[in-house]
This record gives C-alpha cells, sequence and structure tokens, in this order.
C-alpha cells in the first residue's frame, strides 16, 4: 500500500513516513509557486505601506507648516501695526515740540513704509536691530521681540499701503452734497481715462449710469440718482434671481461693490486699485471729510483726475513723483494746493479735496514656512483719544476696520 506525503490544509509539506516518495500525480512544485505568490503579496503590502507613510508625512509636514506660516503671518501684521503705531507716536512727539504751528504729514517716507517688500525672519535680525538702534525704539519695543524671531522656521512680508490715498466710494452717496459731488466727478474722472474709457466703450457700458447705480446704492434714501437715469432705485435688480433691493447704506467691504448693478467682476477689478470704502462713514465717523493724500496718491490717479498732468505738465509731474519719497512732503492744504498746480496743472476745486495726512491704511502680509505661504490683508485706522468725547473712547491707538486670510 502505497502512503501519501504528509500535508497541510491539503499541501505537501514533507515525505511519507515511511520515507517513500510519493507519487508524482502532477502536482510537483506547487509549493514554490504558493511561495512566489505570498511574497509577492507581502512586498505589495509593505509598499502600500511605505507610500501610506511618506504620504502621511507629507501630510503632516504640510500642516504644520500652513500653521506656521499663518501665524508668521499674523506676526507680521502685529509688527505692521506696530510700525503704523510708533509713526503716530512720531507725529504726536513732533505736533507737540512744534507749538500750535506744527504741520505734521504722512507720506511713504514714512518709518511705516520702510519695511516694505523686505523679507524678515531669522536671517533678517542685524538689519532690524540696526533700524531699533537707528531710530531708538527700544524704548517703545519689547527687546525680546528680535529674540522671538530666531524662532522663526520661514519669513514673512509686510506692504503697508495709504487707504487715503485712494477714492472712498461710501462718500459717492455722501449727505452732503458738495462730498458727494466732487466724489462723483472723481469717480467720473478716472473712468475718463484713455485706457479705462476704450474698455467700457468695448463693453458699452454708460459711466454715468454705474456712479449712479453706486449712489442709489449707498445714499440713505430711496430716490433715484439723476445720473442713472432710472424711475426708480431697484430698476437696475428686476431681473435678479433672488430678488435685490438697493442697501440704502455704506458698502462694508470692496466685494460688496459686485453687488451694485452694472459693478460686475471685471469692472470692480479693473479699478480696484484706486477704489476704497473705509473708513466707512457710519455713526463715529460722521465729521469724515472726502479727501485724498496728496503724498501717497499713484501717479495713475492724479494723472486722471488732472489731465493737464500728462500734457502740459507731463515732465514736472513725472519728475515730481519719481523723486516723491526723497523730496519733502506736503504739510499744509496750502502746500498740496500749490504743488498739484505747479507739477499737475490741476485746475478748478477739485484740488481743494486732497489732504497731507492720513488715518487709515491697507496691510498686506505674506508668510510662508517650508512649501506652505498664507496670505493676510487687514485695514488699520489709527484713532486718537479725545477728552471732549465721552462715547466714543478708544483703549488703544488703533483700531481694524478689515481682516481677512488667505
Amino acid at each position: 500500500m502505497k502512503r501519501l506525503p504528509r500535508t497541510i490544509c491539503g499541501f505537501p509539506v514533507g515525505e511519507p513516513e515511511t520515507g517513500q516518495k510519493p507519487e508524482d500525480n502532477g502536482r510537483r512544485g506547487i509549493a514554490m509557486i504558493i511561495s512566489l505568490f505570498m511574497i509577492a503579496v507581502m512586498a505589495l503590502f509593505m509598499a502600500d505601506m511605505q507610500v501610506s507613510a511618506v504620504v502621511q508625512s507629507e501630510m503632516a509636514i504640510a500642516n504644520r507648516d500652513n500653521v506656521k506660516a499663518e501665524y508668521i503671518a499674523k506676526s507680521g501684521a502685529n509688527l505692521a501695526t506696530f510700525l503704523l503705531s510708533v509713526d503716530l507716536a512720531v507725529d504726536l512727539t513732533m505736533a507737540e515740540l512744534g507749538g500750535p504751528n506744527a504741520q505734521v504729514s504722512d507720506s511713504t517716507s514714512d518709518i511705516w513704509a520702510q519695511l516694505n517688500g523686505l523679507p524678515i525672519g531669522g536671517e533678517t535680525l542685524e538689519m532690524m536691530g540696526a533700524m531699533q538702534e537707528t531710530f531708538d525704539l527700544s524704548k517703545v519695543a519689547d527687546s525680546k521681540v528680535l529674540d522671538q524671531l530666531k524662532l522663526f522656521e520661514g519669513s514673512f512680508t509686510i506692504n503697508i499701503s495709504d487707504e487715503s490715498s485712494r477714492i472712498n466710494l461710501n462718500f459717492c452717496g455722501d449727505r452732503n452734497r458738495n462730498q458727494r459731488k466732487v466724489c462723483q466727478i472723481f469717480l467720473k474722472a478716472m473712468m475718463s481715462c484713455p485706457a479705462e474709457k476704450s474698455y467700457l466703450d468695448d463693453r458699452k457700458v454708460n459711466p454715468d449710469e454705474l456712479v449712479g447705480n453706486l449712489e442709489d446704492w449707498v445714499d440713505d434714501n430711496q430716490n433715484p440718482s439723476e445720473l442713472a437715469g432710472k424711475g426708480s432705485e431697484s430698476d437696475p435688480y428686476a431681473e435678479r434671481i433672488p430678488k435685490v433691493q438697493p442697501k440704502n447704506a455704506p458698502l462694508d467691504t470692496m466685494d460688496e461693490l459686485h453687488a451694485v448693478a452694472g459693478w460686475d467682476v471685471d469692472i470692480a477689478t479693473i479699478f480696484a486699485p484706486y477704489l476704497t470704502v473705509y473708513p466707512i462713514p457710519y455713526k463715529e465717523l460722521q465729521k469724515s471729510q472726502f479727501a485724498i493724500n496728496f503724498n501717497t496718491a499713484p501717479r495713475e490717479l492724479l494723472n486722471c483726475l488732472f489731465p493737464k498732468a500728462v500734457t502740459d505738465c507731463a515732465e514736472k509731474s513725472a519728475l515730481y513723483i519719481d523723486k516723491r519719497t526723497e523730496a519733502e512732503a506736503a504739510t499744509s492744504s496750502q502746500g498740496v494746493q500749490q504743488m498739484l498746480q505747479e507739477t499737475f496743472c490741476a485746475e478748478g476745486e477739485a484740488s481743494k479735496s486732497f489732504t497731507y495726512r492720513s488715518d487709515t491704511y491697507r496691510v498686506t502680509v505674506e508668510g510662508s514656512s517650508g512649501g506652505q505661504n498664507k496670505r493676510m490683508e487687514m485695514v488699520v485706522a489709527r484713532r486718537l483719544p479725545d477728552d471732549q468725547d465721552t462715547k466714543n473712547q478708544y483703549k488703544s491707538a488703533y483700531k481694524y476696520l478689515y481682516w481677512k486670510m488667505l
């Protein structure tokens, strides 16, 4: 009687107990095939585990760097706020030392603009230390601030711009008719520039209608604007789904401009660099005046508002803008008007709507760590305590009007 080999789960694993070889029966080598199959399965399993581990590690590093980049951007925002506060303190000191006749101004040569575009992190500690000694900031700055920068495994870049260098759209529907008129004149002048006018003409968009729709949106009444040429404020929104009615209140953000009839994303994006809604003229800001800071206004805006700046005064205006950071800033209303007349050939009442000071600034911070980047935008309004105002006391020298993390 022939004996069969020993088996486990039906697979032969050894010789028969008698030492005799089992019959082949066509199954010779099956153990090797099964072994190779199991090895292949285990190899695939190990490869999958390795890939999964690498992916999980990369995701963890990305999440870590993302959090770092966010907090580095917030650190940049704190530094920007500090610079604005220091600049205000310097202005107040100069005003106090100069007496009643002292005139202080805000321009791109001030402290708040000195770090624009400069990457700041652990590698720039020497530069920061030199700046602190130059401006004698050790008296108002925590000495441990620079030490904390050593912990940065990344960097941030600050860009501070004067929000008062733009046209405040909320004044285009202001109760004060004079301010409303000036705002509308400036806005239509921007739309009359050659490139902007050509674009609007190609799209068959009427500038007066755009300005009129904006006026109807931000004013505090339901009377239709004469510029819009509509029988009712709600006419431009009759076909909107869902239904929309004019807000009859100031714009809260620039994004809200897209809701105004005619101001689609493309048009709003083209004019956005020269427009703002801050400060919002709410209750505590009723005394706000429509004015653009001549010392920081961009050349493109000035050229649009004063067309002769690109013809009769082209050379003078270009030379002034190129050397504006080196030139002495205007420190009075009379100085601003004189400079506008001499270098931009300004005419009419428009030059009276310019100022030389600012209290509202836009801060953009780019934070980076590893391969992650975070971008933050905010608008800061500087405030001065008023002993005579018992209702609106500010506990700090600044107030955040807008904050967005991207």
